[in-house]
């Protein structure tokens, strides 16, 4: 009955830490994949559209993140079999942009890592059109 008892109550206080990782697919206010970074020190929001990716960084709270766009953005496309690397530029604010030769469709993912994005750099893997 411990046993038991035990096994709830931790599946009960994993529903928190899952709520915006991979394998829970969260819609974020610009219609991307939202996804905690860093343990939940940031939010990424990823959109996908055409040949272009837009990232909006986010704080703990979901806000935008004022300091956003010092540092560096990179990512790795996986679509189709194949792999893409595109390098993300500050587009103001708490917005970064880039863009490669694919065509965005269902079932890409892509890898981002950020350097020193508002004062801290993470790494994360987003699925923008699931």
């Amino acid at each position: 009955m411990l046993r038991a008892l035990m096994l709830v109550l931790s599946l009960a206080l994993m529903g928190p830490a899952l709520a915006h990782s991979d394998s829970k697919w969260t819609k974020g206010p610009q219609g991307g994949h939202i996804v905690d970074a860093g343990g939940g020190k940031q939010h990424w929001e990823l959109v996908a559209s055409g040949n272009e990716l837009t990232l909006y960084v986010l704080d703990a709270n979901e806000k935008p993140m004022p300091d956003a766009n010092a540092g560096s953005v990179k990512g790795l496309v996986l679509l189709g079999g194949k792999t893409y690397n595109v390098k993300f530029r500050p587009a103001g604010g708490n917005v970064w942009r880039a863009s490669g030769e694919f065509s965005a469709a269902k079932g890409m993912k892509v890898v981002i890592t950020t350097d020193n994005v508002g004062g801290q750099s993470f790494q994360a893997r987003l699925a923008p059109l699931n």
